[in-house]
């Protein structure tokens, strides 16, 4: 049976790699790995790219491996774009997931297009 994890704070990067909204939401993960919180990182329409370019995924990594951060890729945006899986540590899981914990979380903030696909 599946343990339903809350995260305090759920960050969606919609934004490309490279884009200085991609920047700005790493700078937030930073900053909100500095405290004692369980933080979600949602990659959705273009920032499921953040997984397959190879400087941001490192320190997307970084910031996993150091802090603990959950990195989610939207399967059904990486699907369009990939036909292989994102490399360790981001896992692809599903928009319903996705809103099942942005329903439970404390604090949620998106970067990037708000109607990119």
């Amino acid at each position: 049976m599946n343990e339903f994890i809350q995260y305090h704070r759920i960050l969606v990067v919609r934004a490309r790699p490279g884009s200085e909204s991609s920047l700005q939401a790493r700078r937030r993960a930073e900053a909100w790995s500095d405290h004692d919180a369980r933080l979600l990182v949602f990659f959705h329409a273009e920032g499921v790219e953040h997984a397959a370019a190879e400087e941001p995924s490192a320190e997307w990594r970084r910031l996993a491996g150091w802090h603990g951060a959950v990195l989610a890729v939207c399967s059904g945006s990486w699907s369009r774009r990939h036909d292989d899986s994102p490399a360790d540590p981001f896992v692809l899981s599903s928009l319903v997931n996705f809103w099942n914990h942005a329903l439970e979380a404390r604090e949620v903030t998106c970067f990037g297009v708000a109607d990119a696909g």
